[in-house]
């Protein structure tokens, strides 16, 4: 049995955009490791080390990052807090025994694992296990909730640690998958429009599909922001020359609940407020194809204006403008 341990300075955490690992040398599995999660951390390697083989991969879009992880060897990884992040751990392969607070907890293919780091975490890891993890910082989580409440939170939020993949967990493997499918399809920067869409859809399925001490307060019947409020937020909609806007961020020009701008915009416009961003975004990308210069093309536009899958953006275009996009862009 190998050791490999190290008192920290704490660096950002995550703050590397695109990490790659693959070492068959413990001690750089580590500190390579430590250099990018910036947290207490201690591997210890439960097999022959000779034997050892580590693939690790991290990507960051805006608040949310991903980490992929396979180790051959059996290992023991504890984290030590402070760490402003909460993670979801899903092992497609092999199984991770997680103990946290007295709490104990097994990730495989049918359970997820929710972690908020209150306290220190120790995972002890099959052979040949992989791990999916999804990791948000704590403080867009928060923010996160208060755009789904009324009053202000009076507690941090604490997670239980157990989600059901093929049950409850739905919402969070949809919002995961869609995580998933924009990395990659965007191997160099991401688009910050689909950035912000994808990031707030992980944040609400989070808080929303899972168990925490909030849960109840979010689906408290909340009633819908008043017409005054519905008006300042289709103002700075179309003010607003950045198509980058979020819901998150219309509720909190109209300093109300997501819920309760959503409840307004049902009751006065029939839709809902991502909808009529979208519907915006469409209108900006019609103007952009009208005005490209020769060597644009449709996906760029539509990337840019966060559309990252081509055939819904045309099939879209055409509802609404009654042609395809590259019949706008040829004129």
């Amino acid at each position: 049995m190998s050791l490999f341990t190290e008192d920290l300075a704490r660096p950002e955490l995550g703050a590397a955009d695109t990490v790659d690992i693959r070492t068959s040398r413990p001690a750089v599995a580590r500190s390579r490791t430590i250099e990018f999660l910036g947290c207490g951390h201690a591997m210890t390697v439960d097999d022959d080390v000779e034997d050892f083989d580590a693939a690790v991969s991290w990507r960051r879009v805006g608040g949310v990052g991903v980490l992929r992880s396979r180790y051959r060897s059996p290992v023991t990884v504890t984290c030590t807090p402070p760490i402003p992040w909460v993670t979801i751990s899903f092992i497609p392969r092999g199984a991770v025994a997680f103990a946290a607070g007295g709490r104990r907890t097994t990730g495989d293919r049918r359970r997820g694992v929710v972690l908020d780091y209150a306290e220190r975490v120790d995972m002890q890891w099959g052979p040949g296990t992989e791990q999916f993890m999804v990791a948000m910082e704590r403080d867009r989580l928060e923010r996160g909730l208060r755009g789904l409440v009324e009053d202000v939170p009076d507690a941090p939020l604490e997670f239980e640690p157990g989600l059901d993949v093929e049950g409850t967990g739905r919402a969070v493997i949809g919002a995961v998958a869609s995580l998933r499918a924009l990395l990659a399809h965007s191997p160099g920067q991401v688009p910050a429009v689909l950035a912000g869409e994808v990031e707030h859809a992980v944040v609400t399925a989070l808080l929303l599909g899972t168990r925490h001490n909030h849960r109840d307060r979010i689906f408290r019947r909340s009633p819908p922001a008043p017409r005054r409020v519905l008006r300042r937020v289709l103002d700075l909609v179309e003010s607003a020359h950045d198509s980058t806007l979020t819901v998150a961020d219309l509720a909190a020009c109209a300093g109300t609940s997501e819920r309760a701008l959503h409840a307004a915009f049902r009751r006065e416009l029939g839709t809902t407020p991502m909808a009529y961003l979208r519907g915006r975004r469409l209108e900006a990308a019609r103007e952009d194809l009208l005005a490209a210069p020769p060597g644009d093309g449709v996906a760029a536009i539509a990337m840019r204006h966060g559309f990252s899958h081509l055939g819904r953006f045309a099939a879209a275009y055409r509802a609404r403008f009654g042609e395809p996009p590259s019949s706008t862009l040829r004129r």
